[in-house]
């Protein structure tokens, strides 16, 4: 007992005892610390091996599965021949599901993500696997790890409306593109043709534009916000061109020096990519362009005030001349020619009115007045509108998308328009009722009106194969009509006032008139569409192309 006691008492020793204790508490500290850190570093590590495989399986998720389980294969987190959405030896399970992202800020973000809906532009990435215990294991059950990750890529669709280039009469093109353009060149059919067929490269174009405009540097988008002379334009698209286009396009240039300028804006929407610092576009890439259609859209990008005064010659019997006007207005503001971009970029004609005023050869039963038919044709502007798109994929090398249009309304009246509203596109233009005849002993009024109408978006579907062939598509209203012009000559209304002696009946002299014009309606009826096809436009309908789909690079979301 005093054994005890004096060992109780005694204070020798003690530090070792209390450094002791304290080392075993440090030491069980220090090992779930260090299981901590472990697990905590395993974890962090997966998540950067599980964002990188939904990085690389959003480029391609129709091929998702694979291509997560290569990635983490390869980082060492699962076995390379584990199944999909199973376990595997080592416990680890692997869940890839490709879908729809939608990246609404009025959608919870749980959401946003819809697993299978199409289009595919996300994939969701999940992994679970046991993690590793060094101290803990014999007391304490391997913990479960997670890490998950939703990755989207979103396609850029390059794409333009109004493209239809494919007929040319006469000199009815170089009236046209002259007035527009404020020049004088003359260029043969086999001129347009060369231009037609080139094919231009935007990032090309803008960075020979930017030459010319001498901005040496900053980014597409300060390119779009200049202002450029159609001879800059015509220049720009000389110095992208080789042959013979390269040659008309120079002979352009040389005639447009001193036209008006032109916001190139109005001509290209890039989207994202205009960010991008000039001379860094790349070419060939996915924005080919005709050289024609950049042209006639140059000519075409102003507010009305470019207005053409045509006569032509109608080797037509009983047609003793043709006179046109015609005036064009710039698309609205949130639409240009050519876009790329994702889904929801628009692009937008602009709109258009013509004019034409038809001089006929009267006859006996008219007194041998002559007759006039004045009519005036107004094309509102169509639009096209990304609804949809995939990224190119070895199966589908060129990608796919879906384009929303929706045609514009034609108006075709006839009447006088009157000269001081006719380029005033803010505002409808005053038409009065037309005077057929107007002689002194015989005065004949007519009014007619008929208009093509369609407000329903329809989608056209451009498949890889489409996109690779540059193939154009079309959507009609679904009101069309065969002859325009024939259409309205069965609406007309005419009012004869005869005030001479020895002319025929009001009645007879309607009858002589209608039957004077109504053969003439196959003629002017294509009249109006050549000059349309000239610029690219079409009557009720709208022509789409799609020259591409680029995926940049896939971010992580939700």
């Amino acid at each position: 007992m005093k054994l005890l006691g004096r060992f109780g008492r005694a204070e020798d020793g003690n530090m070792a005892i209390l450094f002791a204790v304290a080392l075993s508490i440090s030491a069980v500290v220090s090992a779930f610390a260090v299981d901590a850190a472990s697990l905590y570093n395993m974890r962090r590590v997966m998540q950067s091996n599980v964002d990188l495989a939904a990085l690389a399986a959003a480029r391609d998720p129709a091929n998702a599965t694979e291509i997560a389980r290569a990635a983490l294969a390869e980082a060492g987190l699962i076995e390379p021949d584990a199944p999909a959405s199973a376990g595997s030896k080592s416990g680890a399970r692997l869940s890839v599901m490709p879908g729809h992202y939608e990246a609404d800020p009025d959608l919870p973000v749980a959401q946003r993500f819809v697993a299978g809906q199409a289009p595919l532009n996300a994939v969701q990435v999940r992994l679970e696997r046991p993690g590793e215990l060094y101290f803990a294991k014999s007391w304490s059950p391997t913990p479960t790890l997670g890490a998950s990750a939703i990755a989207r890529i979103t396609p850029q669709v390059s794409f333009s409306i109004g493209s239809r280039l494919a007929k040319f009469q006469g000199g009815l093109v170089n009236g046209v593109l002259n007035g527009l353009l404020g020049t004088n060149v003359s260029l043969s059919l086999v001129d347009y043709k060369s231009l037609l067929d080139a094919r231009i490269d935007a990032f090309a174009f803008l960075d020979a534009l930017a030459q010319q405009l001498h901005i040496s540097a900053g980014t597409y988008d300060d390119v779009l916000a200049a202002q450029a002379d159609r001879g800059d334009i015509a220049a720009a698209l000389a110095q992208t061109l080789d042959g013979s286009a390269q040659l008309v396009a120079q002979k352009l240039a040389n005639g447009l020096a001193e036209s008006d300028a032109v916001n190139v804006g109005r001509l290209f929407d890039l989207g994202d990519l205009g960010r991008l610092d000039i001379n860094s576009g790349g070419q060939n890439l996915f924005t080919s362009f005709s050289a024609l259609q950049m042209l006639v859209a140059s000519a075409s990008a102003s507010d009305g005030s470019h207005q053409i005064n045509l006569k032509l010659a109608a080797n037509v019997p009983g047609l003793a001349g043709l006179s046109l006007k015609l005036a064009v207005g710039e698309p609205p503001q949130t639409g240009s020619w050519f876009a790329v971009g994702p889904r929801g970029t628009v692009v937008r004609t602009a709109q258009v009115r013509l004019a034409l005023t038809a001089h006929l050869l009267g006859g006996g039963v008219l007194g041998n007045a002559g007759v006039n038919l004045p009519l005036y044709l107004e094309l509102a502007h169509s639009e096209a509108m990304v609804s949809g798109a995939s990224c190119p994929t070895p199966s589908s090398p060129r990608g796919t998308a879906n384009i929303a249009v929706r045609p514009g309304v034609a108006r075709l009246i006839l009447g006088e328009v009157d000269a001081n509203s006719f380029g005033a596109f803010a505002s409808p233009p005053s038409i009065g009722e037309a005077q057929l005849i107007n002689a002194l002993l015989l005065k004949v009024t007519g009014s007619a009106n008929v208009e093509i109408a369609q407000t329903t978006p329809q989608t056209l579907s451009f498949s890889s194969a489409d996109i690779e062939a540059g193939r154009l598509k079309s959507v009609h209203t679904q009101t069309i009509v065969s002859s325009l012009i024939g259409s309205l000559l069965g609406d007309l209304h005419l009012k004869v006032r005869a005030l001479g002696l020895g002319l025929a009946s009001p009645a007879i002299i309607a009858q002589a008139i209608e039957g004077l014009i109504s053969p003439l309606a196959p003629m002017l009826d294509l009249t109006i569409e050549t000059l349309l096809q000239t610029l690219g436009l079409s009557l009720g309908e709208a022509d789409v192309q799609v020259y591409g789909v680029r995926c940049i690079e896939p971010v992580l979301v939700g």
